[in-house]
């Protein structure tokens, strides 16, 4: 935005008079005029917060698990195949909307930290407003730097003098979100009420607080920040697990941060959930996502003795299952689900976000949930893992979060006096299915850098589900639908896109293998 200002000032300084510098402008809002009022300081805000939902559709949060080993997208237009192709370049859509956007909140937010400063309100609005930008700041280089590593750290607004930024080392980048973080929580609420439901809380700064420090192995300190947002004692798990993800039961005790949406007014970017998971042909979930899910005992499908019948497979399995994916023979909308009757090549929809059955898939009003509390515990249960412990704890964390579809225990089917690497795979399958189509299976697979995550794409063959008068003689065979192969070369990260490398040569060099 300041270079935006400071070019327009450059060119009223040539040729033009004292007197007409000095005029207010009549058709512009100018930060000197505007934030007079709490109401203009809020709106101003808003227009932070508004620069969250998605600019572009790779960006969409369900594109992520697409290019994951969760599903595909076999529609190359819409940016995700080639990231879960493994065949990424500096010119790909999805880099390019991801930094945009993150600076786009970047730039907003040092903005109103300025501005904000010198405005006439009270001295507690100001300090609550920052803290607000300071938190979407953080949460914006957090996103970065578990994507690009080293970025351009701008913490104030910048003249047109000094855009030509380079790099930062991510460990220098992670002090100041560390430092964003802990100033937000310090000064925020814990909750807030009415209208201003969505706004971010000392809540949502601590579990930020506590993603960022686990992405960055920062084991102990992690654990401690999840403790903390336990210790508020403002969240808890929402009985049903389904429910979390449907509008009528939005902001539930859950809900830690999210995007808000509003019908007609301000509904979701198109294409919205909606439309993409229920209605285009685009939005498969693979068979190895769906085998993932355990027996109801607590058993993995390959056990014999987990009771798995490949003729009846959705019988007997994690409630999670039913509730995440439109499954072959289930309910879809009023009707039920066909696969060989679908366009979707793998044989199975997601049901989560979804939205099946609303009036008009481009007026989808769904919150987008960005955090939310059952990752408060895995995040700590899987800090505690990696600092070394293997302590009862973490077996109670994991427990908590299978409770609530009624899961057994981790005592009870995976046993006692577990080692760190038996308790790694336990915590790992848990963020899987637990979270499936929420936006952060494919994060993961970067943090954990584990490339036997990395592997083709499997479906149902459609054609042997095809009789919908005889689901009995339908049988469950697996096709590829997609390659798969992890480019050693590129490694984890994405590439710094090639249009902001062309404004800005001390962006370089690229991440390896771009």
């Amino acid at each position: 935005m300041k270079i935006t200002y400071s070019f327009i000032a450059l060119l009223l300084l040539s040729g033009c008079s004292k007197d007409l510098l000095n005029k207010t402008p009549k058709d512009t809002l100018s930060p000197s005029t505007f934030f007079q009022d709490e109401s203009q300081c809020k709106m101003a805000l808003m227009g932070i917060y508004s620069a969250l939902p998605p600019n572009a559709t790779p960006g969409h949060f369900y594109q992520f698990d697409f290019e994951s080993d969760n599903g595909f997208c076999q529609d190359s237009w819409q940016g995700s195949r080639e990231v879960g192709e493994w065949l990424t370049n500096s010119s790909s859509w999805a880099p390019y909307s991801k930094w945009t956007q993150d600076y786009t909140i970047i730039s907003r937010a040092n903005e109103f930290i300025q501005d904000i400063a010198t405005a006439t309100v009270t001295d507690d609005i100001k300090a609550e407003m920052a803290a607000e930008a300071r938190f979407l700041r953080g949460y914006a280089y957090t996103d970065l730097i578990s994507y690009f590593g080293d970025v351009p750290l701008i913490t104030k607004v910048l003249a047109l003098s000094d855009a030509y930024v380079s790099r930062t080392p991510k460990s220098q980048v992670l002090t100041q979100i560390i430092s964003d973080f802990d100033s937000a929580a310090a000064a925020l609420p814990t909750s807030f009420s009415g209208s201003d439901v969505g706004r971010a809380t000392e809540g949502a700064a601590l579990a930020y607080k506590a993603k960022v420090l686990l992405y960055n192995q920062q084991w102990s300190d992690a654990a401690q920040a999840a403790l903390d947002v336990m210790n508020l004692g403002v969240y808890g798990l929402y009985p049903d697990y389904a429910s979390v993800f449907d509008e009528a039961h939005e902001d539930n005790i859950e809900v830690i941060f999210d995007i808000q949406y509003i019908p007609t007014t301000e509904p979701q970017p198109w294409p919205s959930s909606a439309l993409s998971l229920s209605s285009w042909p685009t939005a498969n979930v693979s068979a190895d996502l769906i085998n993932s899910y355990y027996m109801t005992n607590g058993l993995p499908i390959t056990n014999a003795s987990s009771g798995y019948d490949a003729q009846n497979p959705y019988v007997n399995r994690d409630p999670r299952l039913a509730a995440s994916v439109v499954l072959p023979g289930s309910s879809f909308g009023t009707s039920t689900f066909i696969p060989s009757l679908d366009q979707v090549p793998c044989g199975a929809r997601p049901r989560k976000y979804a939205d099946i059955g609303i009036a008009n898939v481009n007026n989808c009003s769904l919150n987008t949930i960005l955090m939310r509390y059952a990752d408060i515990y895995l995040m700590r249960a899987e800090a505690l893992i990696e600092s070394g412990s293997t302590s009862q704890e973490i077996y109670t964390l994991i427990d908590k979060v299978r409770a609530r579809v009624n899961m057994p225990t981790v005592e009870s089917v995976e046993g006692t006096g577990l080692t760190q690497a038996q308790l790694r795979a336990i915590v790992r399958h848990e963020r899987r299915v637990e979270f499936y189509n929420e936006g952060t299976r494919y994060a993961d697979m970067l943090r954990w850098k584990d490339t036997s995550l990395v592997h083709d794409v499997y479906g149902y063959n459609k054609a042997l589900l095809s009789d919908p008068s005889s689901p009995s003689t339908w049988t469950f065979a697996l096709i590829k639908q997609d390659t798969r192969t992890f480019d050693a070369s590129k490694g984890w990260l994405w590439p710094i896109p090639q249009a902001d490398i062309d404004i800005n040569k001390n962006l370089l060099p690229n991440n390896p293998g771009y």
